[in-house]
């Protein structure tokens, strides 16, 4: 694995199952295939830049190439967007979402 600036190694996600992904106003709504209809538990609300994030989860983009991304396509400083993408990543992959691959 490549080796990112701070010495931990970067890592690599997939997506953890089947989901349906819709827009709402400037936000998104997760929704597990996985599970029923109805289980509110399991609906996730996410924002545009958790979505797009999310969008670039592909089993093979580490999560340092994430963060670039995100700070070229937003204009933020790249520790800043480093520090984002952890977080957000590391709530999707708490929730089961996202797994290491």
């Amino acid at each position: 694995m490549a080796q990112c600036s701070s010495g931990m190694q970067s890592t690599v996600f997939a997506h953890s199952g089947e989901f349906v992904l819709r827009s709402v106003g400037t936000e998104a709504v997760l929704v597990p295939i996985r599970n029923r209809v109805g289980d509110l538990d399991s609906v996730y609300t996410m924002s545009e830049v958790a979505v797009r994030i999310w969008s670039l989860i592909d089993g093979r983009i580490d999560d340092e190439a994430i963060a670039a991304r995100i700070s070229a396509e937003y204009d933020v400083e790249p520790d800043t967007a480093a520090r984002d993408v952890k977080e957000i990543l590391s709530a999707l992959e708490e929730a089961e979402l996202i797994r290491r691959a």
